[in-house]
């Protein structure tokens, strides 16, 4: 009896064990067959950006289509959104664990809160980063040695000119000092041409009108912005030499139209490329927006001339920072293949022929765009560029930045431009949000 039982369980053992053996062939077979026929699985990236020129959004949108194209299950959804409000939306997407797959950075000062929460992947030695310049990491290189982002081009920042408005009104001589600036300004005036256009109803733009003279006044001291964000200095203090800053400000404010808080980004682009007006204090991307209205307008470049030093009038320039990517994305090595496909030499072509960026891939010339054939003449082949990586010219505090905007419109709007006034009320508006180092009960 116990012999037959014996036998029968182990008949029952081979049956359930052959049943299993044939369940797991056929699901390797499948397993096989799948590999071996269907597609790769989808994937979906989200990209965000704050863009708003043309041909920035057209290297994008080349970019990502031929990307898709070699990779038919990768979807890459671009989402563009305005400067104004990009910093706000990183943090309310960071706040509800939202953050896409990659995004853009300014600048590594922005993207530090990012990066100490975790959606900032350290590119160090990444692939991504194969031929680029290692000197040309410092505006993407955090304190800690490491690198935060993949930058793709070279920015500059200074002032952008209409040409055949110089000619018409009789300035033959790019201005070279404060007071020949505001020279050119008042020829320009007389002839019927608007000396500048501001788009000041984007608020950014008022930071960017600023930021060459903040950086060729402020670049001996590169902390000092720093210092007064955290508490440990004042604008009395005036360690960047920005008190003049503010009273260069006021004094070419005559000269930027009726209603430049009337007039948006886009606006004074157009006065620009038509040669309605004459200069636009900003950064290279004009290059981009003047085209997107006139691509054959004749435009220039020229170092703002922060003093009457004529020697030290340099074009301030730096790598300022680029693609960022989520660690946390589920599609982190897909979002990384992308990125890397953006820093090829294909995509750098297509990078300078439609945003007008100047590209940092190796052996990238200037001769795309007849703009920049002056910066590379005057300036770059010169040696005469600043290079201004150690320093940032904004806060990064967004209540930090709504404040000090808000002192610089009433600088502008005061009838006397009272700078001592507004160094104090800038002063007292970020004490209120931060407390001063060395303050009771610090």
């Amino acid at each position: 009896m116990r012999s037959r039982g014996w036998l029968a369980a182990l008949c029952v053992l081979l049956s359930a064990g052959a049943f299993i053996w044939a369940i797991w062939s056929y699901i390797a077979r499948s397993e096989q067959r799948t590999v071996a026929g269907a597609a790769e699985p989808a994937v979906k990236l989200t990209w965000y950006h704050h863009f708003r020129e043309e041909g920035a959004r057209k290297w994008l949108e080349i970019g990502t289509r031929k990307y898709m194209e070699a990779h038919p299950n990768v979807t890459v959804e671009v989402i563009s959104e305005d400067g104004n409000t990009y910093a706000n939306t990183l943090h309310n997407l960071a706040a509800v664990e939202r953050m896409p797959d990659i995004y853009m950075t300014d600048n590594i000062q922005m993207l530090q809160e990012f990066i100490d929460a975790g959606y900032a992947m350290d590119m160090t030695g990444n692939p991504a980063l194969t031929g680029i310049d290692p000197t040309l990491l410092g505006g993407v290189e955090g304190k800690d040695g490491k690198v935060w982002a993949v930058p793709f081009d070279r920015n500059g920042v200074g002032v952008f000119y209409n040409r055949a408005a110089f000619a018409k009104a009789g300035v033959s001589d790019i201005p070279r000092t404060w007071d020949a600036f505001l020279a050119a300004c008042r020829k320009l005036e007389q002839a019927g041409i608007q000396p500048i256009a501001a788009g000041y109803q984007d608020m950014w733009t008022l930071n960017l009108d600023i930021q060459p003279d903040m950086i060729a006044s402020g670049i001996r001291a590169p902390t000092w912005i720093e210092d007064v964000e955290a508490g440990r200095a004042s604008f009395a203090d005036d360690k960047g030499n920005f008190k003049n800053v503010l009273r260069r400000l006021a004094e070419r404010f005559p000269y930027t139209g009726d209603d430049p808080f009337g007039t948006n980004w886009n606006e004074a682009l157009e006065l620009l490329a038509g040669g309605e007006a004459a200069m636009i204090l900003n950064g290279s991307w004009t290059v981009d927006g003047v085209r997107s209205f006139k691509p054959d307008a004749d435009i220039g470049m020229f170092a703002f001339p922060s003093t009457n030093d004529a020697s030290s009038s340099k074009v301030a320039m730096k790598t300022t920072g680029g693609f960022v990517v989520n660690p946390k994305s589920r599609h982190a090595d897909e979002a990384i293949s992308l990125v890397r496909y953006f820093s090829s030499a294909e995509m750098a072509a297509v990078m300078q022929d439609n945003k007008k960026g100047i590209s940092i891939a190796p052996n990238a010339k200037l001769d795309f765009d007849p703009a920049y054939e002056e910066l590379d003449r005057e300036y770059i082949q010169t040696g005469r560029v600043l290079d201004y990586s150690a320093f940032y010219p904004e806060f990064v505090n967004v209540e930090l930045v709504e404040a000090f905007r808000n002192e610089l419109i009433g600088l502008l709007g005061d009838p006397r431009h009272d700078v001592d006034r507004c160094i104090a009320q800038l002063d007292a508006a970020f004490d209120r949000i931060r407390p001063r180092a060395g303050a009771k009960g610090e």
